[in-house]
């Protein structure tokens, strides 16, 4: 399964919705990748999803295989689509 998500926090994706996006891809037994612009990660890992540098405005492709896929991926899409401004 495979989505992608624009970055509308204005903030990015910073530590607290970094964190949130890999508790979401731990949801999967599988895999789940994160790719911008090119560049591809595991989103299991809090130090990939920081080293995109997701800012505001960015698409970011997430990519999941293996059990719970769909439900990793929305869980993860409900993190892009909440802003937090701090």
């Amino acid at each position: 399964m495979e989505q992608s998500f624009v970055v509308v926090n204005p903030t990015g994706i910073h530590a607290r919705p970094a964190k949130k996006i890999v508790e979401a891809a731990k949801l999967c037994g599988g895999t789940v990748f994160f790719e911008k612009d090119g560049k591809k990660v595991s989103a299991k890992s809090l130090v990939n999803v920081l080293a995109l540098g997701a800012k505001l405005g960015d698409t970011v492709i997430v990519s999941a295989e293996g059990e719970q896929a769909e439900a990793a991926v929305e869980a993860i899409g409900a993190v892009f689509a909440a802003v937090e401004v701090h």
